[in-house]
């Protein structure tokens, strides 16, 4: 349970991740688009990814050829929005 833990406040200390998950809180986006949203290329985006997945925090689909991240569940985004992810200037301020 500890570790968990650690992991999900690890996956949170990195500005990065953080511009991503303040995105994805609005609207889940294809992988490909995170080189736009980030301005890092896509293997530093996959990583960050990856992170994300592993710590419990994102999930993603398939469709064809395009990998889709989305925040994982209504209650991840309800922990995220009360430690103030939510306040993060978003890429997607408008939707």
């Amino acid at each position: 349970m500890m570790k968990d833990k650690a992991k999900f406040f690890r996956a949170l200390g990195d500005e990065t991740r953080l511009k991503i998950i303040a995105c994805l809180l609005n609207h889940e986006h294809c992988a490909c688009e995170f080189t736009v949203i980030t301005n890092k290329d896509q293997t530093t985006n996959s990583r960050h990814l990856r992170v994300l997945v592993e710590a419990g925090i994102l999930k993603y689909r398939k469709e064809g050829r395009n990998v889709i991240y989305s925040v994982k569940d209504d209650e991840i985004k309800e922990v995220l929005s009360k430690i103030g992810i939510e306040e993060i200037e978003s890429c997607c301020k408008g939707c």
